[in-house]
């Protein structure tokens, strides 16, 4: 399977990246800058220059891939034409290109941005809007919805479920990375959109109850 990982220049996006090549996967990173290139090949992948912010860039970088994984982020710098926007055009570019699958990392509160924390709310909103879109699109998408991000050691271990309350949900960086990964060959992902924090059960196993 050939996949794109939109930010693969990210915290996630490098772990991803990893995890991917260990499942023999063909991996391209999309990234912005030919200076971001060589850690990519180094790690076993392709790289291809790209913008988020530049639709036309998008075409040539999904051609011929089997799944695209977005995992880019602006950090708040550039909530709607990257965290929406971006995320948008690069559904619309896979869509016009034939790429069946597409990946999107959102974030939890994303379905329901009026109840996730006030300094948040435009960024969630951005995420819910980039959401719906990839629901309407008709591919075979997934839309993981992952607790606070945190730096912590990797669980393999998650707890799933449509909402959690409180902001203490929390979740490790390799740990949603590694739900990514899972969920390329968990059928019962396709369709799915779900929110997913730390927790006591095995990923694969938890994304095998779905549905």
């Amino acid at each position: 399977m050939k996949i794109l990982v939109a930010g693969a220049n990210g915290t996630i996006g490098q772990i991803l990246v990893d995890k991917l090549i260990e499942r023999g996967y063909e991996v391209t990173g999309m990234v912005r800058k030919e200076s971001q290139q060589d850690a990519l090949r180094k790690a076993g992948a392709e790289a291809v220059l790209a913008d988020l912010t530049d639709k036309e860039s998008l075409a040539k970088a999904v051609e011929q891939r089997d799944a695209v994984v977005f995992v880019a982020g602006s950090k708040g710098k550039a909530l709607e034409s990257v965290d929406r926007d971006g995320a948008i055009h690069l559904c619309d570019a896979a869509k016009n290109a034939g790429v069946p699958r597409f990946i999107l990392l959102s974030s939890i509160f994303a379905g329901r941005p009026e109840q996730g924390p006030e300094n948040l709310q435009p960024y969630l909103k951005a995420k819910l809007a980039a959401d719906v879109h990839m629901q309407k699109s008709g591919l075979d998408y997934t839309i993981l919805r992952p607790g606070a991000l945190k730096d912590t050691a990797e669980t393999g271990a998650i707890r799933i479920d449509e909402s959690f309350e409180g902001t203490e949900a929390e979740i490790s960086r390799a740990d949603v990375a590694e739900v990514i990964a899972a969920s390329l060959s968990e059928p019962k992902t396709i369709g799915a959109v779900f929110e997913f924090i730390a927790g006591d059960t095995p990923i694969d196993e938890a994304l095998a109850r779905l549905g």
